[in-house]
């Protein structure tokens, strides 16, 4: 989430290796990170490891450069790199070792020249190389390439804490705190659920199981002055004889948003629509705007259907109906068959009402 930069900090002996430490130097500031070598350390009254480690300390990553020569020996013994390899080590800063392949072929001049030398140029690689992956190189350009496959590895196998631009830790800082506050949500989520009384849900009826529901009159006026008004009747059927004229007559709407469809329901066209359409089934009269359900019974209707798995909650979509639902839907249609539908109260008939003139009832 951040543009990390880390630091690198190079260590090698130095007369022998001035051109492969400036190369490598380099290749770290080309990688976008920074290099800490000791060509850049000021004048100071500190000992070289007294400044050196707090250095180390601060590094990300510690490239250890071997060579022909094993380096200045102070009084305890061991070269300042043999010193600065086992500080980085003390304190767990990876280590990435680039060691000379072939070490007959380094100038007499950039060799060690005496025995104790070698000895402990042999010893100190091989503590160096000991359970590390250590890359070798011969020339300057080997070497450059060594140190970039090394850090593109490291970054990758143990990433380190870095450096990043001030301008964005406030925006990091935000991140990782939302990040906090979202695992304290799913936390607080969690409680609560297993918190929850575990109420069980009434059965839900067999799609075979009868139901009831009322016609509402609805009153249209024509042309010729007269008014037809259709009468109040209480219907049975199964909950899946009135699926395929809710499916028919359901009235929605669409709409686009960013490249995504919506829909909703237009409740009172529906309420109408499927109320006509449910007389129809009983009479052979003109039904159409006659006859209406309540917005209560659409409601339980849609919540069925949502429960058996024809329609669906989410308003995302162009259509509320699921493909099982269109399937029914379809099935219905070719049978082809008889309404089951029963008049348990009331009946199903128009009332035409002339202008000055008595209504004569069309009876079902």
């Amino acid at each position: 989430m951040t543009d990390k930069r880390y630091q690198i900090f190079i260590s090698s002996t130095f007369t022998d290796l001035q051109d492969e430490r400036r190369a490598v130097q380099d290749a770290v500031i080309s990688m976008g990170d920074f290099p800490v070598q000791m060509e850049s350390f000021p004048a100071t009254d500190e000992t070289q490891m007294d400044f050196i480690k707090p250095l180390i300390e601060q590094s990300d990553y510690y490239v250890l450069i071997i060579g022909g020569r094993y380096g200045t020996i102070d009084d305890g013994g061991l070269s300042f790199t043999h010193q600065e390899f086992r500080y980085a080590v003390e304190k767990e800063v990876p280590v990435l070792v680039m060691i000379h392949g072939k070490p007959e072929n380094i100038a007499s001049g950039k060799s060690e020249s005496t025995e104790v030398g070698r000895k402990k140029l042999t010893a100190f690689i091989e503590e160096a190389q000991h359970k590390r992956i250590r890359k070798d190189w011969e020339s300057i350009g080997d070497l450059k390439l060594a140190v970039r496959e090394a850090l593109d590895h490291a970054k990758r196998a143990k990433p380190r804490v870095g450096w990043v631009r001030g301008d964005s830790i406030a925006a990091f800082d935000a991140l990782e705190e939302l990040n906090e506050v979202r695992k304290e949500n799913e936390k607080f989520k969690e409680a609560l659920g297993n918190l929850a009384v575990d109420i069980p849900l009434p059965r839900i009826p067999a799609a075979s199981d009868m139901t009831v529901l009322n016609l509402l009159p609805l009153t249209l006026n024509n042309r010729y002055g007269e008014r037809r008004k259709g009468t109040p009747a209480k219907v049975q059927g199964t909950w899946i004889s009135f699926f395929p004229l809710l499916f028919t007559n359901l009235e929605i709407q669409t709409n686009d948003w960013n490249g995504d469809y919506y829909w909703h329901i237009k409740h009172e066209e529906s309420c109408v629509a499927i109320g006509s359409a449910i007389a129809s089934e009983l009479t052979w009269i003109d039904t159409v705007g006659l006859f209406k359900i309540s917005r209560g019974t659409l409601d339980r209707l849609i919540a069925y259907y949502t429960e058996a798995g024809l329609m669906i909650a989410s308003s995302l979509g162009e259509t509320p109906f699921t493909e099982a639902a269109q399937r029914v839907a379809r099935r219905h249609h070719i049978a082809g068959e008889v309404s089951s539908f029963t008049i348990i109260e009331g009946e199903v008939s128009i009332e035409t009402i002339s202008a000055g003139d008595d209504y004569q009832k069309i009876p079902f």
